[in-house]
């Protein structure tokens, strides 16, 4: 049992940096800074875990599209720090507030006896939670509300996925599901549950749980529906067929009742790969798309 955990910590960590944040305003240049607040507060949880990283220019009077980033980490490692300069670098030189945000994180070592543990839908809650405080606060760091997307990788990309297809996560905050023009997710598997709880994946046990309903709602597929106008997707696939399938399926949903959807192959990367690939200079696959991809959400 050691030796499982730790090799699935050591496959984790390739993709994920645990940084304590500063609750504090800190200038990177002389037009780029960076604020770290809490969004909310939940007792005895951390304020760090509760916070978000927002980098912006001292030029608060231009209105700027923003870009919202959730980390992946398995939902139960990793930090809104981690892997994040390149994409600060990318979206500094599209002229976009960047905003990294932070979350409750499920147990590591997984602890699948515990039913108080952190699990579905703790982790959503704080996402939308953060949305939340973007959309009453943003426009006072120089943000655009009628230019808003969301991008994640893994798990963060499970989590943003959520966000933009179950609408109720941002409408039960008092905010338009018209609010996200789009939603950027690189490389998860995880746009259906249930079949990795079947598989008995330990993983996804200890961040969902066993019952199925509940499966159903953390799954992004299953809240597809043709009775609701979606933001703009990209869907970053890579890996094995089985891995791409799945991608595919959801983006055949989105596609069926739709939305528009732009989609990349990145099998050329592993999976910390792709993450690593956003934003590295001369980068053929992924961040041209992205960039692009943003230009159509913010037109």
């Amino acid at each position: 049992m050691k030796n499982k955990y730790l090799f699935v910590f050591s496959f984790l960590v390739l993709f994920s940096c645990n940084q304590d944040p500063e609750f504090s305003m800190e200038i990177r240049d002389p037009e780029q800074l960076v604020s770290t607040v809490k969004y909310k507060s939940v007792s005895e949880v951390p304020d760090d875990l509760l916070s978000l990283d927002i980098y912006y220019t001292d030029k608060v009077d231009l209105r700027k599209p923003v870009v919202i980033w959730v980390h992946g980490g398995a939902w139960c490692i990793g930090d809104k720090k981690g892997k994040i300069d390149q994409k600060v670098d990318l979206f500094r030189s599209e002229g976009y507030i960047l905003v990294s945000v932070n979350y409750r994180l499920s147990p590591f070592p997984f602890q699948l006896e515990d039913e108080d543990r952190i699990k579905f839908p703790k982790h959503n809650i704080d996402v939308a939670d953060a949305v939340a405080w973007v959309y009453n606060n943003i426009s006072t760091y120089g943000g655009d509300l009628d230019k808003v997307a969301l991008m994640g990788h893994s798990a963060g990309a499970h989590l943003v996925s959520l966000t933009g297809t179950a609408t109720r996560l941002l409408e039960d905050r008092g905010i338009p599901f018209s609010f996200i023009k789009g939603v950027a997710t690189i490389d998860t598997e995880a746009y259906s549950i249930r079949p990795k709880i079947k598989e008995n994946n330990e993983l996804c046990i200890n961040a969902f749980g066993v019952d199925s309903l509940q499966n159903e709602q953390a799954s992004p597929l299953f809240h597809v529906s043709s009775d609701v106008i979606y933001p703009l997707f990209f869907v970053a696939k890579r890996g094995l067929p089985d891995r791409i399938a799945t991608a595919d399926a959801f983006i055949n949903e989105l596609q069926a009742v739709g939305c528009e959807v732009q989609q990349i192959d990145g099998s050329v990367y592993t999976h910390a790969g792709i993450n690593d690939a956003i934003g590295m200079e001369g980068e053929p696959i992924v961040t041209p798309a992205l960039i692009q991809f943003f230009k159509d959400c913010f037109k």
